[in-house]
This record gives structure tokens, C-alpha cells and sequence, in this order.
């Protein structure tokens, strides 16, 4: 019996050795670049990721990984770093999100509108709802014919608990100064002025969207409104909607970026630095 605990006490210390030396790993070489940068001659294309949730806040994670979301203050840093950047001539999005925030992607997107150099967009996976409010700023956007872009709208959810707190016997009260300063509870059925003054928010915003992509993209607020409707388009509808301008993958995005910033040759790919994390270490 002693044998076997002192088996166990040692593959215990073992295992605590390795998670030690993994977060000192983790920590020295958290600004290691692992972006795997292609190397040539003829001037530099600055690729800059738009991956998950655009917001202005931070990401929820946990110890081994961090949720993926776009931070718009980190991004208009990398935007700012490249547009600075005298060996940078053209600049990519590599844009895969769902969307964001509302005031979250039209910052981003002002931010990617003020951009002295060419930007380019592309639309992997998916760029739709906010991702596409950012991605319409660019000079060109390219798609694969497969992503799943558009989805033009805006949205807001108010959920109602109040028949629920009703069956299982809970009370709430609330105490208030001014009428609607409740607008939205879940607490109690919505009035229908309280829903005429949030459908007017929706709208508002809305209407600031479709003027935006209208123009961003130089199409008339009429064309952007018969396609802004929340439908999510592949790209190669997108394309024929003319919310795109190319059908391709990453390299034609690149390449098109490299003609528009005027690199002849090869162009040398520049990725951000991306920090190791502890899930990198271990997987």
C-alpha cells in the first residue's frame, strides 16, 4: 500500500511540474510571434484579423483558452501601427465574425474609413450584421463564394419573465422615479408606447446602417435598403448584389491589396504577433 501512494504522490508532483512550467512558458513567451510571416521583396501587405464578437470591451475566457472576439481598441491599434508604417503599403481585413455591438462596429468602421493606405477586406467563413458595417469601409471586399455575408439589420431582445415569477410565487417590486425609467423590464408586460419608443431606437440605427454601407459601397440608400432586410447572403449572391466587388480567397485579397498599395513583386504578408496562450502550450 505504501508503493502505491508513493506512485501516486509522485506522478502528483509531476503533473504539478509540468502546469508550473507551462505557465512560466506561457508567460516568457507571450509576445513570441507565431504568425508565420511569408517572406519577399516587393513591399509589405499588413493583415489584420476581425475574428468573433466586435466590441468595445474585453473577452470572456476561461484558465486554458480566451473566448475569441474582436476588441476594437486593439484593432484600431494594429490599423494605426500599420497605416503608420512606411514599409506597410496595403493593408488586409481578415474578417470572420457574425457581428458585434452597434456602436462597437460603426467605431471600427470609422476607424478603417480614416485609413490613409488601401484596405481590402475578405470575408472568410462569415462577415456578416456588424462585421459587414466594418467590412463595406474597406476599398475593395473580396469573399469566398461559399462565406455567409450580409444580414443588414439591427435587433434587440427584451425578455419577459414576469408569467414565470407569476406560477412559482415571485414577487418583485420596483421602485422608480421618472415612467419609463423601467423601459424593458422583464418584470411586467411592455406598454405599447414603450414598444413604439424602442422600435424608433431599432429604426434609428438602422437607417444609420443602411446610410452608411450606402456610402461606403457608392450605392443609393434605395439599392442598400432593397437588400438590407437581415437576409444573410453566400458570397457569390453578395457578389451579384454588388455588396461585394471579388470572389476569391485570402491570396487574391492580398494580391489585390498589393496592386492597390503599388508593390511590385512578391509582397511580404505581415501578421500580428500573437500571444501564446497556456491551451497552445498544452495541445
Amino acid at each position: 500500500m505504501d508503493t502505491f501512494w508513493k506512485i501516486v504522490v509522485t506522478f502528483g508532483v509531476l503533473g504539478l511540474f509540468v502546469l508550473v512550467v507551462a505557465f512560466v512558458a506561457a508567460f516568457f513567451m507571450s509576445g513570441m510571434d507565431v504568425s508565420g510571416v511569408n517572406l519577399g521583396a516587393g513591399g509589405k501587405v499588413a493583415v489584420v484579423p476581425v475574428y468573433g464578437t466586435i466590441t468595445l470591451g474585453g473577452c470572456p475566457g476561461n484558465l486554458l483558452q480566451v473566448q475569441s472576439c474582436a476588441q476594437v481598441d486593439n484593432l484600431k491599434k494594429l490599423l494605426r501601427e500599420a497605416d503608420n508604417d512606411p514599409s506597410v503599403k496595403a493593408i488586409v481585413l481578415d474578417v470572420y465574425s457574425g457581428g458585434g455591438n452597434v456602436v462597437a462596429s460603426r467605431e471600427l468602421m470609422r476607424e478603417v474609413k480614416k485609413t490613409k493606405k488601401p484596405v481590402v477586406a475578405w470575408i472568410s467563413e462569415v462577415g456578416a450584421s456588424g462585421a459587414y458595417y466594418v467590412a463595406s469601409a474597406a476599398d475593395e471586399v473580396v469573399a469566398d463564394e461559399n462565406s455567409l455575408t450580409g444580414s443588414i439589420g439591427v435587433i434587440m431582445f427584451v425578455q419577459h419573465y414576469y408569467e414565470l415569477f407569476d406560477d412559482i410565487g415571485i414577487n418583485v417590486t420596483v421602485i422608480k422615479a421618472g415612467q419609463t425609467k423601467d423601459i424593458g423590464s422583464p418584470y411586467r408586460p411592455m406598454t405599447d408606447s414603450e414598444r413604439e419608443n424602442l422600435k424608433g431606437i431599432v429604426d434609428g440605427t438602422y437607417e444609420r446602417f443602411v446610410e452608411d454601407v450606402a456610402e461606403n459601397r457608392e450605392m443609393t440608400i434605395e439599392e442598400v435598403r432593397e437588400v438590407a432586410n437581415g437576409d444573410i447572403y453566400l458570397g457569390s449572391t453578395a457578389y451579384e448584389l454588388g455588396l461585394v466587388d471579388e470572389l476569391g480567397g485570402m491570396e487574391e485579397a492580398i494580391d489585390l491589396a498589393a496592386r492597390l498599395g503599388g508593390i511590385k513583386g512578391r509582397p511580404e504578408v505581415k501578421k500580428p504577433e500573437r500571444k501564446i496562450s497556456l491551451s497552445d502550450i498544452l495541445t
